[in-house]
């Protein structure tokens, strides 16, 4: 007589499902990058483009908690005395801006 177990032979195999969560933090962990250096005619690049922002099309790269981000679009604030901008509804502080061009 031929008994299947039926999902009692899959029972071991869910102990990984409970720890997906743990193994997608430690992976998103390994992956994490120290925040690069911005060369003195990147940072210059971007504050040129911050002082003549005239509402046209941006693309940054900006550090932020270990990874690197990309956003384009238009800037919505400049804050010279808290040193942020907000791009696309992102706020994203100077120190953490990797890149600034004009899209």
């Amino acid at each position: 007589m031929n008994e299947d177990r039926g999902m009692m032979k899959w029972a071991p195999y869910q102990s990984l499902v409970d720890q997906a969560t743990s193994l997608a933090f430690m992976r998103r962990k390994k992956n994490r990058v120290e925040r690069p250096l911005v060369a003195n005619d990147q940072a210059e690049e971007i504050n040129e483009i911050l002082i003549h922002y005239a509402h046209e099309n941006v693309r940054a790269r900006y550090w932020e908690d270990g990874y690197l981000y990309d956003v384009d679009g238009k800037i919505s604030k400049i804050d010279a005395i808290y040193r942020f901008l907000v791009l696309e509804g992102k706020k994203i502080l100077f120190k953490n801006l990797i890149r600034l061009s004009r899209a």
